[in-house]
């Protein structure tokens, strides 16, 4: 099991919010139990919930049981007269206090109705919020781990013996056109790392080209992805025995036998 993966899931986070199913829960808490680097995540989530809600937590107003129990008062009757008085009226005074007492309990069930619809709201906003924070940390989780891909790749690169990296820069058609080429004078493999490039439309493609004593030869053509500055390294379909200087154009798809120097965006000796 790919423990790595199974945590920038998300589905931690869920569990600690309580939005998982009974199975997703079992699941959970069987692989906790097994996998020290999941437990570790889950008490750190656990914690990190923990203190936002302790955080922005909130207290009942202070004058709300004041108020409640002000309404709640009653007058203590005065001495009763005795009078005659007719059975009518003696079931009328009756029937009034039940009313006000009744009127009292249902206006102190409304002012708590509506207290619990605050904390209610109130809660659905923290959620809310701790959510759209969850969704924040995740994105910037999966940046970090796109760089650390993005350095390991070029770290691993860079450790072959025979490894020569050149940058081409672009020309004043091109100037903030950046490329790296990795040249292994060993296996003569080539790679490109895009760093900046500008789009083409669909037709047309860029093409690597290696300059032997004056004579300029295919290296193969490549893509350039401006929509990510962690594109991985294209390895070319093409070896390089030998080289002078690396350039690039700007060719039909496909490639072409001969480079178009009208579209030549940058070129670079090797020992420069």
């Amino acid at each position: 099991m790919n423990v790595t993966e199974y945590i920038a899931s998300g589905i931690l986070e869920s569990y600690v919010m309580g939005a998982v199913s009974d199975q997703e829960q079992r699941e959970v808490e069987c692989l906790s139990a097994i996998y020290p680097e999941i437990r570790s995540e889950l008490d750190e989530l656990s914690a990190a919930l923990e203190n936002y809600a302790l955080l922005h937590s909130v207290e009942p107003p202070a004058g709300l049981k004041t108020r409640l129990m002000e309404q709640l008062e009653f007058n203590e009757p005065p001495e009763p007269i005795i009078r005659p008085m007719p059975v009518e009226r003696t079931s009328s005074s009756t029937f009034r206090s039940t009313w006000v007492i009744a009127a009292s309990v249902a206006l102190l069930m409304l002012l708590f109705s509506f207290f619990l619809v605050s904390q209610l709201r109130n809660n659905q906003n923290k959620i809310a919020a701790l959510q759209t924070t969850n969704g924040s940390l995740q994105s910037e989780i999966k940046q970090l781990r796109d760089n650390q891909t993005y350095a390991d790749q070029r770290l691993a690169v860079l450790q072959r013996a025979g490894m020569r990296v050149i940058q081409l820069r672009g020309n004043n058609k091109a100037p903030n056109s950046d490329v790296l080429v990795y040249w292994n004078t060993l296996s003569r493999q080539v790679s490109v790392d895009i760093k900046s490039l500008p789009p083409l439309p669909a037709n047309q493609q860029y093409q690597l080209w290696s300059l032997v004593n004056g004579k300029p030869v295919d290296a193969g053509v490549f893509e350039a992805d401006t929509k990510n500055s962690h594109q991985p390294l294209q390895v070319m379909n093409r070896t390089i025995s030998q080289a002078d200087a690396f350039a690039v154009t700007v060719e039909k798809r496909g490639g072409s036998p001969t480079p178009t120097l009208s579209t030549l965006l940058a070129m670079t000796p090797v020992d420069a």
